[in-house]
């Protein structure tokens, strides 16, 4: 019996490995859509500001300026939101492992930019920087 305990257990933590893996993969595409959204949001207002900035020589911040700085901080709201789901999915396997790695996750490579990429790549899955090797 201890052989198909054993089993089980390692069948929980090898589906609560992949769901996890699967639920992170999704935060993150959806933190990175809501930094480009930010992005493009901030660069207009940068735009709009500049080009007041240039025509008059005096900045002035129309209603049109205020409601995408209020999208810039809307998204800043999301981002937050969307780290603190990936944090609750990081904790609950930890508590489901036990607090273990699974065997792929141990040879992964930290890039500069924070991002872990798969063991065997050689450039980042993020942001395309090459790995330094081992």
């Amino acid at each position: 019996m201890a052989i198909l305990d054993k089993l089980n257990k390692g069948a929980a933590v090898v589906a609560a490995n992949s769901k996890a893996m699967l639920e992170k993969s999704k935060i993150n595409a959806a933190i990175g859509n809501l930094e480009n959204e930010r992005k493009q949001l901030a660069q207009l207002a940068g735009e709009k500001l500049y080009n007041a900035y240039k025509s008059d020589g005096e900045i002035s911040v129309d209603e049109s300026v205020a409601n995408l700085f209020t999208e810039i901080d809307r998204r800043l709201e999301l981002i937050e939101q969307q780290k603190d789901q990936l944090k609750r999915v990081e904790d609950e396997l930890s508590l489901i492992t036990g607090g273990t790695k699974s065997a792929s996750q141990s040879g992964n490579v930290a890039c500069s930019c924070g991002h872990v990429s798969p063991e065997g790549v050689k450039f980042c899955t993020k942001c395309g920087n090459q790995l330094s090797a081992g």
